[in-house]
C-alpha cells in the first residue's frame, strides 16, 4: 500500500486526554463527513465509466433503486431500502469492479399535479400568501353520562390577523346557536395544541352536533366543519350502550392543508404560492433531494441523474420510443376495460396515483338479479315497477343450492332506476355500477357517474321479502338477516348456499331455534322449510367424501354459531380450496363437470338469460391523490397486456431459472405476481408525464414509464451531466433534443443500423453511447421495498422481456426486496415524533451512524427495525476506533515487532482472516446484519480479547494490529465510509479506501477452536469462582482438572450412544438409556460405576443436542494442556481473590479432588476450590 496523504482536520479526540460528551463525539463524525464528502466531490469519486481502450477491466456492477417521488423530503424508509443497493455497489467496487450507482428523480403522474391543484384551491378559497384557515372539527375527547369534553385543532394560519377567541355552536333539531365562548389559549396534549371545551349542561339521549367558530382581531370569523352527532353516555353504560367506562379519543389533526405541508418543509409564505405551478416542484425538489443523498454519503453517479415527464425532452423521447416498441410488438391494446377510477380526476387511478390502497385491485362479481314477488314489503309497494335485489357472488355455479338471501338489518340501502325495473343495493355499489354503465344499459353514456335513486330503505324494512332466485331449487326463498355483511364490499346483499359455504351454513343454523327467529321477527315459514342444505358438489376432504362440505367442516371444527369467526375462517378457506379446485358438480345442468369449469358455464348462461351481469368492485378502500374514493369504471383506455400467455411464460422462466432474488420468499412472490398481473391501464387524461406517441390525448401513467429506465441511465451522462436534470441546458456532449429519436435508441439498444440522415449526433458520440450501454447492461441488481413486487418490479421484468425479446442476457440479473422499517419497533409517525427525514437522521445520528443502524436493522422480507441506541452506540464506537488508530500510529514504533509468535498472536491473525472471509460472503449475499456481526462486533471483540490476554498494549504485535486496522477500515467502508476514509488517511494510505481490495485470508478451524476452548475455560473459572467466593471460608486456591482422554467405561458409553444416534437418523432412541441402568445392565464396568454411567450418558446426549456430532469426538486436535499452561497467569488474573491456580491431569495419581477429576473430559475441564 502506498504511504502518505494527511487525514482530515477534525476536533481533538478523546485520546488528547479529554473525556468527550456524546454530542462532541457526534460532532467529530459530522465534521469528518463534511470534509470527506468534499474530497469525494472534488475527486469525482463516484463518476464511473467503462474502461478505455487497453485499460484493465475486472468486471462491472450496475445497481439501481426506484427513483423517489419529488413531492417531499426523503426519509429513513427511503434510506433503509436505498442503502441495500448502495452497500452492494461499494462492496463490488472493493472487489475491483467498476461499480456504478445512478440515481434519478420521479415526477410523473398525479402526486405533484394533485398537490399543486390542492394548493391552488386553498389559495383561492382561503387567500394567499397567508391563508385564513378554519379550525379543526370538534371531536369527542372524553364522554360520560354527565359530561362531554370536546377538543379541536386551532387554525394553522389566520392571514395577517390574530385569533381572539372561539365560539362553540350547538345544534339539535333546531338552528345553530352559540353554546359557549372560549379564550384563544390552547391546551397541550401529547405535544400538540388543542382547544378544549367542557360541557356539563347537556341532556341525555339527545343527539347534538357542534361547530367551532374562530374569532379574529379584525372582526371576521371562520367556521369549522360540523361534528358527527354525539349523545351522552347512558347512566350505568358506556357510549352507545357499551360497557361502562370513560371513552377517551384524542382529536386528531386530520388531513393537513397542502399549505401546512409546504410550511412544515421550511418554506416561506411567499415561496409556497409558487408551488401552484407544477414546474416549481420539478425545479425545487430534485436538487434538494440530491443534496440530502450526498449528506448521507450516497455513492451515486449524479452525472446520470435526471427528472421524468415531458419537461425533460431526452427522457420523453426515451419513453415514447419504449411505447412505440411495445405497440410494434403487440404488447398494447385499446378498448373498454374495468379500471380503478377517480371521479374527481376523471381518469384511471393506478397504484402510484393513490393516497390510500396501493396494490388493491378489482374483484369481478357475477351480480344475480333476484326478483321480489308478492306479497311486497310495505316500503316497496309504491315503486310502480318490478323490483330486483342485486346479489353479488363469486360462485354463480352454486346458485342451484340457494336456500335464501341475506341482508344487513341496520344497513342503509337504496332503490334505484334501471331501465324498466328497479334494483336494490347499497349506495356505494350503485355508484360503482353507474361508472360501469350498468344503471341504464351500456348505450346511456350520459348517466356515467350519476345516480337515479327512487328512495332510501333500511335492510330490516325488506326482511322476510319473498324472492324468486334464478336457478334456485325452491320456487321462492326469503330475505333473512346476516349481521356480518360488509357494506363496503359487493352490493350488501348476498345469496345463501349452506351446502357449500360454512358462513351461510352457520348463519342458517343459528335461525334453527324459535328463539332466534322470534328475536329477528322472522316467520317460521321463511326459514324452517329451507334448513336442510341442498347437495350440489361432490368433494373429498381428508379422505372423507361429502356433498355438503360446509356442514362437514363446521361439525369437524366445532363451529357452534356464526360468532365462531376464527373457526369459520378456517372452514371457509378449506371449503373454497377443496370445493372449487377439486370438487365436481353433483346436481344441476353441469352435473359431472369440475367446479372451476361449471363456474364459467353458469356465468355465461345466466348473463345470456338476463338473470345476471358482470360487476366489478374495488377489493378494498382506494383514495386518489386528489382525495376522492375511487370506483370501478369501464373506460376507454390503452392497456398493456400483462399476463399474455407466451410473454408470461418467458418472464416466469427467467424468474425461476435465472433471476437471483437472495431469498426464497421473494422468488415465490415473483412467481405468484407474474401470474397475477393482468391487463394494466397505462393511459391517463391529465397529470405529468409523456404522451402516448400515436394518441396524444393520453398521457402514460407513472408506473408504465418507469420499467426500463435503468437502460436510460447508461446514456444519461451524455444528455444531462450533474447540473442539467431537465435536459434543457446544454448537453455535455453537444446533443440536441431534436436529434434524439427512435432511430437513435434502436441503434444503441437494439443494434439496428443508423445513418447520418437519421440523426445529427456525431457518429463518434453515437459509438461511445452504444459502447456505454453495452458495457453496463444488463442491470446487475435492482433493490426495492417488497410493496413494489406486485407492480413495478414485475412490470420491469415483463418490459425487459418485451423490448429485448429473445435476448434474456439483457434482462435483470438480480432483484432484492426488503420489508418496511420501523423506529425502535414503532411505525414512523409525525404525530409520535419518530418520523425521521433523511436530513434529521443525519443530524441526530451522523451519516455513518444512520447508515450503520440501517445496515443492522434487518435483511428479510419482514419489517425491519432501526434502533436509535444502535445508531448512538455506533457513533461512540466509531470515535473510539478513530482514537485507537490515531494512538496506534503515534506509538507503533513501541509495539512488539519480533518474529516470535505467541499463541495469541497466531489466534489473532487467524480470527482476522476468518471473520474477513465470513464478512465477505455475507456482504456478497446482501446479509448486512450478519456482515456487521463479523466485520464489526466480533472484529472489535477479537481485538479486545487480544489486548486483554496480552495485558500490556505495548506487547501487541505491530504488524498484526496494523493488519487489523486495515481490514476493519476496508470492510466497514461499505457501511461507514466517511469514518473509514479518515482511518485510511490516518494510516497513511493515499487515494480513497473505496479503491482498496476487500481483505481475505486463510484461517485454520483448529486455531479457532483453541480460542473458543480458552474462552470456555476462562468462563468456567469465572462462573465457578463467583459461586465459591460466596461461601465461607472464602477460597484462595483453584484446582483445574484436564483430561486428555476418556477412561474405558466412558469410551464404551460414547460408542453405544454414537451407534444409536447414527442408526436412528440423528436422534436417540427411547431405549438407549436402558444400556446404562445400573440395576439391569450386565456390563461389569457399568455396574461398578453405578449411577455415574447414566449421568455421563445424559451429559453426552445434552452435548450432542447442543453441539451436534462433535460431542462424540474422543480427543481434541490440539494440546489443551500446553494451551492452558501458556495462559495460566492470564486465567488466574480473571478469578481474583484466588491467589493460586493449580493444573492437574485427571489421570494423575493422588489428585486432591477425585470426583472433580473423574468428571473432566477432553475439552471440558472441571474445577475445585479450597481455602489454604
Amino acid at each position: 500500500m502506498q504511504q502518505g496523504g494527511p487525514p482530515m482536520k477534525v476536533p481533538p479526540a478523546a485520546s488528547a486526554g479529554k473525556s468527550l460528551t456524546f454530542c462532541e463525539k457526534r460532532a467529530i463524525l459530522t465534521e469528518i463527513e463534511k470534509q470527506v464528502q468534499q474530497k469525494w466531490e472534488d475527486s469525482k469519486a463516484f463518476d464511473i465509466d467503462p474502461p478505455k481502450e487497453g485499460e484493465e477491466d475486472n468486471g462491472k456492477f450496475l445497481a439501481t433503486f426506484p427513483y423517489p417521488y419529488m413531492n417531499g423530503s426523503l426519509h429513513l424508509g427511503h434510506a433503509f431500502s436505498m442503502l441495500k443497493a448502495e452497500f452492494a455497489v461499494r462492496y463490488h467496487r472493493l472487489q475491483g469492479k467498476r461499480a456504478v450507482f445512478p440515481f434519478a428523480f420521479h415526477c410523473t403522474g398525479m402526486p405533484i399535479q394533485a398537490a399543486a391543484n390542492k394548493l391552488k384551491r386553498e389559495c383561492k378559497k382561503y387567500g394567499s400568501p397567508i391563508p385564513n384557515f378554519p379550525c379543526g372539527t370538534p371531536k369527542t375527547f372524553q364522554i360520560t353520562s354527565e359530561k362531554l369534553t370536546l377538543s379541536w385543532v386551532p387554525p394553522t394560519a389566520t392571514g395577517t390577523t390574530e385569533v381572539t377567541g372561539y365560539d362553540l355552536l350547538i345544534k339539535t333539531d333546531k338552528d345553530w346557536s352559540v353554546h359557549m365562548s372560549l379564550k384563544p389559549e390552547a391546551t397541550i396534549i401529547d405535544g400538540k395544541n388543542y382547544i378544549v371545551a367542557e360541557l356539563t349542561d347537556l341532556e341525555p339521549k339527545v343527539k347534538y352536533t357542534f361547530k367551532a367558530v374562530t374569532k379574529l382581531a379584525d372582526g371576521s370569523t371562520t367556521e369549522s366543519k360540523p361534528s358527527e352527532q354525539i349523545t351522552l353516555a347512558q347512566p350505568g353504560k358506556g357510549v352507545n350502550g357499551r360497557k361502562k367506562g370513560k371513552v377517551k379519543i384524542l382529536a386528531k389533526t386530520g388531513a393537513l392543508h397542502q399549505w401546512d405541508i409546504m410550511k412544515g418543509m421550511g418554506m416561506s409564505t411567499e415561496e409556497i404560492v409558487k408551488f401552484t405551478d407544477t414546474n416549481k416542484w420539478l425545479e425545487y425538489f430534485p436538487p434538494q433531494r440530491m443534496s440530502e443523498l450526498k449528506k448521507l454519503g450516497t455513492c451515486a453517479d449524479f452525472r446520470r441523474a435526471f427528472i421524468t415527464t415531458d419537461v425533460n425532452p431526452f427522457y420523453d423521447s426515451f419513453v415514447r420510443w419504449q411505447f412505440n416498441k411495445l405497440k410494434e410488438g403487440q404488447f398494447l391494446d385499446f378498448g373498454k376495460r374495468p379500471t380503478v377510477y377517480s371521479e374527481l380526476d376523471q381518469q384511471a387511478c393506478m397504484d402510484h396515483d393513490r393516497a390510500e390502497g396501493e396494490g388493491v385491485g378489482l374483484t369481478e362479481y357475477v351480480c344475480i338479479k333476484v326478483k321480489v314477488v308478492e306479497p311486497l314489503p310495505e316500503v316497496l309497494k309504491d315503486i310502480g315497477k318490478p323490483v330486483y335485489l342485486l346479489c353479488a357472488t363469486l360462485r354463480p355455479e352454486t346458485m342451484i343450492g340457494q336456500s335464501n338471501c341475506w341482508i344487513l338489518p341496520e344497513g342503509e340501502y337504496g332503490v334505484f332506476h334501471r331501465d324498466d325495473i328497479a334494483v336494490v343495493c347499497t349506495q356505494r355499489s350503485a355508484r360503482n355500477m353507474t361508472f360501469q354503465r350498468l344503471d341504464k344499459g351500456d348505450e346511456i353514456k350520459d348517466y356515467f357517474g350519476k345516480l337515479e335513486k327512487i328512495k332510501d330503505v333500511k335492510g330490516k324494512e325488506l326482511m322476510g321479502a319473498t324472492l324468486e332466485a334464478p336457478r334456485a331449487p325452491h320456487k321462492t326463498v326469503h330475505l333473512l338477516p346476516l349481521l356480518t355483511i360488509k357494506m363496503n364490499m359487493g352490493t350488501g346483499i348476498v345469496t345463501s348456499v349452506p351446502a357449500d359455504s360454512p358462513d351461510d351454513y352457520a348463519a342458517l343454523m343459528d335461525l334453527k331455534t324459535p328463539e332466534k327467529r322470534k328475536f329477528h321477527g322472522l316467520e317460521d315459514s321463511w326459514v324452517v322449510p329451507y334448513l336442510d342444505p341442498v347437495p350440489l358438489i361432490d368433494v373429498t376432504i381428508e379422505g372423507v367424501p361429502t356433498t355438503k362440505c360446509a356442514e362437514y367442516l363446521c361439525n369437524k371444527l366445532g363451529v357452534k354459531s356464526q360468532k365462531d369467526s376464527e373457526k369459520l375462517q378456517e372452514a371457509h378457506d378449506v371449503a373454497y380450496k377443496m370445493s372449487f379446485y377439486h370438487g365436481v358438480m353433483s346436481a344441476g345442468p353441469y352435473k359431472g363437470q369440475p367446479v372451476a369449469d361449471a363456474k364459467v358455464s353458469a356465468k355465461d348462461s345466466m348473463i345470456a338469460a338476463n338473470e345476471a351481469f358482470v360487476y366489478h368492485d374495488p377489493a378494498g378502500h382506494i383514495v386518489s391523490r386528489s382525495g376522492d374514493e375511487c370506483v370501478a369504471a369501464l373506460i376507454d383506455q390503452w392497456y398493456i397486456k400483462y399476463g399474455k400467455d407466451d410473454w408470461k411464460k418467458e418472464v416466469e422462466a427467467h424468474i425461476k431459472d435465472t433471476l437471483v432474488t437472495f431469498k426464497d420468499a421473494t422468488k415465490e412472490q415473483f412467481v405468484e405476481k407474474v401470474n397475477w398481473l393482468k391487463e394494466w391501464a397505462c393511459s391517463r387524461s391529465f397529470g405529468l408525464g409523456s404522451k402516448i406517441p400515436w394518441d396524444e390525448q393520453f398521457l402514460i401513467e407513472s408506473l408504465s414509464d418507469s420499467t426500463i429506465y435503468m437502460a436510460y441511465y447508461t446514456l444519461a451522462k451524455f444528455f444531462h451531466g450533474e447540473s442539467n436534470l431537465t435536459g434543457l441546458e446544454k448537453s455535455p456532449y453537444g446533443i440536441k433534443p431534436e436529434d434524439v429519436n427512435d432511430a437513435v435508441f434502436d441503434h444503441i439498444f437494439l443494434n439496428k443500423e443508423i445513418t447520418a440522415a437519421d440523426s445529427s449526433i456525431d457518429q463518434n458520440v453515437l459509438k461511445e453511447m452504444k459502447r456505454e450501454f453495452e458495457y453496463w447492461y444488463p442491470m446487475d441488481l435492482r433493490v426495492s421495498g417488497k410493496d413494489l413486487i406486485p407492480n413495478h418490479l414485475t412490470m420491469s421484468l415483463y418490459n425487459h422481456a418485451a423490448i429485448w425479446k429473445g435476448r434474456p442476457e439483457m434482462w435483470p440479473r438480480a432483484m432484492y426486496a426488503n420489508g418496511w422499517v420501523s423506529v425502535d419497533n414503532e411505525k414512523m409517525s409525525k404525530s409520535k415524533g419518530n418520523f425521521f427525514s433523511l436530513e434529521r437522521a443525519c443530524g441526530e445520528f451522523s451519516a455513518d451512524g444512520t447508515r450503520f443502524s440501517c445496515a443492522y436493522a434487518g435483511d428479510s422480507l419482514e419489517d425491519a427495525n432501526f434502533e436509535i441506541p444502535t445508531a448512538n452506540n455506533a457513533i461512540k464506537k466509531l470515535v473510539q476506533l478513530l482514537d485507537f488508530t490515531t494512538q496506534f500510529v503515534s506509538e507503533k514504533d513501541k509495539l512488539r515487532s519480533s518474529s516470535e509468535n505467541l499463541f495469541i498472536d497466531t489466534w489473532f491473525d487467524n480470527e482476522i482472516n476468518r471473520l474477513a472471509t465470513e464478512a465477505n460472503e455475507f456482504f456478497k449475499t446482501m446479509h448486512y446484519k450478519e456482515a456487521l456481526r463479523c466485520a464489526w462486533f466480533e472484529f472489535l471483540g477479537i481485538k479486545d480479547t487480544y489486548y486483554d490476554i496480552l495485558g500490556n498494549p505495548l506487547k501487541a504485535k505491530r504488524d498484526l494490529v496494523e493488519k487489523w486496522i486495515n481490514f476493519i477500515t476496508v470492510m466497514m467502508s461499505v457501511v461507514t465510509p466517511h469514518t473509514c476514509e479518515q482511518l485510511w488517511s490516518i494510516m497513511g494510505h493515499t487515494g480513497t479506501v473505496m479503491d482498496a481490495k476487500f481483505p481475505t485470508g486463510v484461517s485454520d478451524p483448529v486455531i479457532t477452536d483453541k480460542g473458543v476452548y480458552l474462552e470456555k475455560v476462562k468462563k468456567t473459572l469465572i462462573d465457578n469462582s463467583i459461586k465459591a467466593c460466596k461461601k465461607k471460608p472464602v477460597p484462595n486456591t483453584c484446582n483445574l482438572y484436564l483430561a486428555t482422554k476418556y477412561p474405558d467405561w466412558k469410551l464404551k458409553v460414547i460408542s453405544i450412544l454414537k451407534d444409536d444416534y447414527k442408526s436412528n437418523d440423528a436422534t436417540f432412541s427411547k431405549a438407549v438409556m436402558k444400556h446404562f441402568d445400573a440395576k439391569t445392565t450386565t456390563d461389569a464396568d457399568f455396574k461398578s460405576k453405578g449411577a455415574q454411567v447414566g449421568k455421563f450418558a445424559s451429559v453426552i446426549k445434552s452435548q450432542v443436542t447442543a453441539e451436534g456430532t462433535k460431542a462424540f469426538e474422543l480427543t481434541l486436535p490440539y494440546d489443551e494442556v500446553s494451551l492452558v499452561k501458556e495462559h495460566q497467569g492470564y486465567l488466574l488474573s480473571k478469578i481474583q481473590p484466588i491467589t493460586t491456580l493449580n493444573l492437574f491431569l485427571s489421570s494423575d495419581e493422588g489428585v486432591p479432588d477425585v470426583n472433580s477429576a473423574d468428571n473432566a473430559a477432553p475439552g471440558r475441564p472441571t474445577v475445585a476450590f479450597s481455602a489454604k
